[in-house]
């Protein structure tokens, strides 16, 4: 059983003595600045000022551990992040389908919790100490006093631009990059349609979040169960100025979602209360507010399960002479996407092989038989890869290979692009280095779609 972990503040003495050495913890601050500044999952620290970093970095916490204590357990709840500054820790990841935790070594710079510190989340993963370590902890509630807390009303806002005019709304108010805007989804099943509407929906303010828009934090609160519990998620909501987005089918608890929003003034989007009140109309029934659906076993749903285990078979360049059957070949540099962008794909029905090029190595004659207008080719640039591959080494506690290369990765990319034009002049090239799996595949399905004409030619009976 862990011990008690030992932490010190040591934010005078950073601040005080920046950049001396000694065991007060003060070499650390530009190094924390630094690990802060790179953290994909929270882009909002790649936009903050030095000075609020340097804040955030003040206010960290040091946690000193010995070999084998727990810092955190999985789903505990502790919202912190945790940044290794010295040791190491293995992070540990339980899932039920797992004979054992699936494990992955952080070493100095290396990082875990940054997405409960932002959505204040239980922790995700049990993190221990493979030998003596030395981490820097921020809290939740510090984070948000220090990156959204220091958000200018809008007046001030207003008087600060040089010409006095400001950027406005539709409401003549304006507001701090930081601003936290703030959404609850709220579910008695998954949330997951209602999660995947949010986002698609966010994607229309993409050109403004963390810029003049503030920026967005999404909190998920899903199979819930009681009227105690929603009242406290208005509640909740209403302390946090948040909307809230709605798909509760159960019908004493979506009455009393509504009733505690309009009583507590806090803004609400009953996500599927429009278009159930239309099939309503239509069916000339009423709904029977029954949470959650049952998969109909049908040709639709059977088409599905023969594309995963056909994708799964071939995945990785692997049984050639199975190509044929395919509905989509992908093809592209190794890490590239195509894994999961081919298992999304066979989801929605699409059988799909992908093929990873080696620079000047053959490719299998039978990638050049296939029906040419199943190939889609894609390519990323060698900044992202080489970060991915960077990523995917530390999984394996490697680091310095040609694979990971920067002059290698690029000379690669290069070869890559020639291929495609020497071997795949029709294929149609999809850059991946921005863009997500939903994404990538929407532009696949688009590009097949159009082959057929308009969206009117390529319309479809769905089965289910």
């Amino acid at each position: 059983e862990a011990g008690t972990l030992r932490r010190r503040g040591v934010a005078g003495a950073r601040l005080v003595a920046l950049g001396a050495r000694g065991g007060d913890g003060s070499v650390d601050a530009e190094f924390l600045k630094q690990v802060l500044r790179e953290i994909k999952e929270l882009v909002v620290l790649q936009k903050s000022e030095d000075e609020t970093l340097m804040r955030l970095v003040a206010s960290m916490d040091e946690v000193l551990v010995e070999k084998n204590e727990i810092v955190v357990r999985q789903g505990e709840k502790d919202s912190s992040m945790y940044i290794v500054a010295e040791g190491e820790v293995v992070l540990e990841l339980t899932k039920a389908e797992s004979a054992g935790p699936l494990t992955r070594p952080v070493t100095r710079g290396g990082y875990f919790g940054a997405v409960e510190v932002l959505g204040k989340t239980p922790q995700k993963v049990t993190a221990r100490a493979a030998q003596r370590s030395r981490l820097w902890r921020i809290d939740s509630n510090k984070f948000d006093d220090i990156i959204f807390g220091g958000a200018q009303p809008a007046a001030e806002a207003v008087d600060e631009d040089e010409d006095g005019e400001g950027d406005e709304g539709e409401d003549g108010g304006s507001c701090s990059a930081t601003a936290l805007r703030e959404i609850f989804i709220v579910s008695d099943s998954t949330a997951e349609s209602a999660k995947v509407s949010v986002q698609t929906a966010l994607r229309q303010f993409d050109y403004c979040l963390q810029k003049t828009c503030g920026v967005n934090r999404t909190v998920v609160y899903r199979f819930v169960r009681t009227i105690k519990e929603v009242e406290e998620i208005v509640g909740r909501a209403g302390e946090a100025d948040a909307l809230v987005v709605f798909t509760v089918m159960e019908t004493n608890l979506h009455e009393a979602l509504i009733a505690a929003c309009k009583k507590q003034k806090v803004e609400y989007c009953d996500l599927w209360g429009g278009l159930l009140d239309s099939l309503e109309k239509k069916f000339g029934a009423k709904r029977s507010g029954i949470t959650g659906r049952k998969q109909a076993v049908n040709e639709e749903y059977m088409k599905i399960v023969k594309a995963i285990e056909y994708t799964r078979k071939v995945d990785d360049g692997v049984l050639p002479n199975a190509w044929g059957e395919c509905d989509i070949m992908l093809i592209g540099p190794s890490r590239a996407g195509k894994t999961p962008l081919a298992f999304y794909l066979a989801q929605r029905g699409f059988k799909v092989a992908n093929y990873p090029l080696v620079p000047d190595e053959e490719a299998p004659p039978e990638l050049f038989k296939l029906d040419q207008n199943k190939c889609f080719a894609l390519t990323i640039n060698p900044e992202k890869l080489r970060a991915i591959r960077v990523e995917r080494m530390k999984q394996f506690g490697r680091s310095n290979t040609q694979y990971a290369d920067m002059s290698a990765v690029k000379k690669e990319v290069s070869w890559i692009k020639t291929f495609y034009i020497r071997k795949g002049p029709t294929w149609p090239v999809i850059d991946t280095s921005d863009a997500g799996v939903v994404e990538t595949a929407s532009r696949i399905m688009e590009i097949l779609d159009r082959r057929k004409g308009d969206s009117l030619a390529a319309a479809y009976v769905s089965m289910d």
